[in-house]
């Protein structure tokens, strides 16, 4: 895919018709406003591997900082394995 596509916020809503050909080129159109990204619109493809890396996402969580409900779960769980 080409590199992403970056348009106003004014220009985005106008020529909307146009962006949704775009991004079929480009894979994301990047929109700004008051020269801050305010947001992105993402062609099908790029849509799903987000969606994806979302759904596979993992969450890192430190061994000091492990919560006591999460702990006593595994716990429960282990014991189940043992019998």
């Amino acid at each position: 895919m080409a590199d992403p596509l970056t348009m106003s916020a004014t220009e985005f809503s106008r020529q909307f018709g146009r962006v949704k050909e775009d991004v079929r080129e480009h894979g994301v159109v990047r929109v700004i406003s008051h020269n801050r990204l305010v947001g992105g619109f993402l062609s099908p493809r790029e849509l799903q591997l987000y969606e994806r890396l979302k759904r596979e996402q993992r969450e890192v969580i430190r061994a000091g900082e492990v919560p006591d409900d999460l702990v006593d779960a595994l716990h429960e769980q282990l014991a189940r394995t043992d019998r």
